[in-house]
């Protein structure tokens, strides 16, 4: 109990002294009503202790006059007739297999012209797209029909895209009431989350778990370091881990996690840190070490997400000609139908079939740069010329072509000389200068204090 007490104030004392933080105004706030609340008792205590004064005396002369009291009749009328034609809110979650009319019946819902409507209007749909567990509040009168209905459809952390159902009032007296259906973005409280742990012999996805690191956050993770480490090779039992990510909220109920904004790991004693950053100018965001140097890099290490390396670059027997040759790629062997993606910014050169290869997808990129990826199950929507960006989905591993089982071969060249993707140097990325660089670290001492923090109390934690 005592440790998790210590916990708890530890989180509390960060909050009070990091001006950053989202909840620094309210708990200063709270603490200040606190304090005014002590005095207020205290002030109230010595009165009831002091001396008796000229009010109390009984013998003191007294003053009896009549109070009119007010005519509260109309105000008793609109009461009852507010009464008559109220409104009730009631909230239920979506459960697996509902319709819209068990939905409806269980909010309490008795009106069969707003279940067709529901059910007609396209924008009403939207509600056979929530998930289980997800909340729909309604809004019904005393004849249990519905006045409104309001459902979360999704978005990111700091704004919802919101379903609103209402009843419109009839344009003529004696008339029916209709109804309209429309998305409304809703503002998030936007919320800093913080997450901290060690690599264990179970593992890095293990880990993450123990750590209570979401899994869309563990993706971003991943995606950030990656033109930097494998995670399927690299990670080592003993590696740590801190990161600083938004979360969504909204009147105090959890929406959804949104983007990594800090980040920090030690990966085989080295160090790894990365911000995001969008700057001033209008930019786009990206991720920068905290020293302002961009973490993108020209081409990712691996087109597949954790895979293994089954042949490497250079002299090999081929496996199904049985001669000793040059084997131009590397090839990662990875289940059928694997992601491909693009490990650069390029445009797609060809997309089709080519003896041997099989399936396969040229891209290129500029300063001379290729890459090839090849026996492919199929291909995503791409055709010759097209744009593609770094890290989007071009493909699908398969078997097509000279290939003895399910794999990518992944080529790299320079002037249309074949290089070792896995040695190659991939150029490092450049760092930002002048104005830019003076305004991004005036942005990232606040991000960096978080993480500061988050290393006391991993030294708090460790010490109980």
């Amino acid at each position: 109990m005592w440790s998790s007490l210590r916990e708890v104030f530890a989180r509390e004392l960060v909050v009070l002294v990091d001006p950053t933080n989202p909840q620094h105004t309210r708990r200063r706030k709270q603490l200040t009503v606190a304090i005014g609340t002590v005095f207020t008792l205290g002030m109230a205590a010595a009165m009831g202790v002091a001396p008796r004064n000229a009010y109390d005396d009984p013998l003191a002369p007294r003053v009896q006059q009549s109070l009119r009291m007010p005519d509260l009749r109309a105000q008793l009328e609109q009461l009852t007739e507010a009464s008559d034609a109220g409104v009730y809110v009631r909230q239920e979650r979506m459960q697996r297999g509902d319709t819209i009319a068990t939905l409806l019946r269980r909010l309490g819902v008795d009106d069969p012209d707003a279940q067709a409507f529901i059910v007609k209007n396209p924008t009403a749909r939207g509600l056979f797209n929530l998930n289980p567990g997800q909340a729909v509040q309604a809004e019904i009168d005393s004849s249990n029909l519905l006045v409104s209905l309001q459902a979360n459809l999704g978005g990111d952390a700091s704004a919802s895209r919101e379903l609103v159902i209402e009843r419109v009032a009839p344009r003529k007296e004696g008339g029916d009431y209709t109804y309209k259906a429309r998305i409304a973005a809703v503002d998030n409280d936007l919320h800093y989350e913080m997450a901290s742990g060690a690599i264990d012999a179970h593992g890095f996805f293990r880990s993450m778990d123990n750590a209570n690191v979401p899994d869309e956050v563990v993706n971003q993770m991943i995606s950030i370091f990656s033109g930097v480490i494998d995670f399927h090779h690299d990670i080592a039992r003993g590696d740590r881990f801190r990161i600083v990510y938004e979360a969504g909220f909204r009147d105090g109920a959890f929406v959804r996690n949104g983007r990594v904004v800090a980040i920090e790991l030690i990966n085989r004693n080295t160090l790894y840190q990365a911000l995001w950053y969008a700057p001033e100018d209008g930019e786009p965001g990206a991720y920068y070490t905290f020293d302002g140097r961009s973490m993108k890099r020209p081409f990712l290490r691996s087109p597949v997400a954790f895979t293994r390396v089954s042949s490497g670059f250079g002299g090999r027997e081929h496996p199904l000609h049985h001669k000793w040759a040059q084997h131009k790629g590397v090839d990662f062997a990875a289940p059928q139908g694997t992601k491909v993606l693009a490990t650069g910014d390029a445009t797609v050169q060809f997309v089709g079939q080519q003896n041997g290869y099989g399936n396969i997808i040229v891209l290129q990129h500029a300063n001379g740069y290729s890459t090839f990826y090849a026996h492919l199950s199929r291909f995503a929507s791409l055709r010759e010329g097209q744009h593609v960006s770094q890290g989007e989905l071009i493909g699908y591993v398969g078997s097509t072509g000279w290939a003895t089982g399910p794999h990518l071969h992944y080529e790299f060249r320079y002037n249309n000389v074949p290089q070792n993707p896995m040695t190659t140097t991939l150029m490092e990325a450049p760092t930002l200068t002048g104005k830019s660089r003076t305004e991004f670290l005036s942005y990232s001492s606040a991000m960096l204090s978080r993480i500061n923090m988050l290393r006391t109390y991993n030294v708090l934690t460790a010490s109980n």
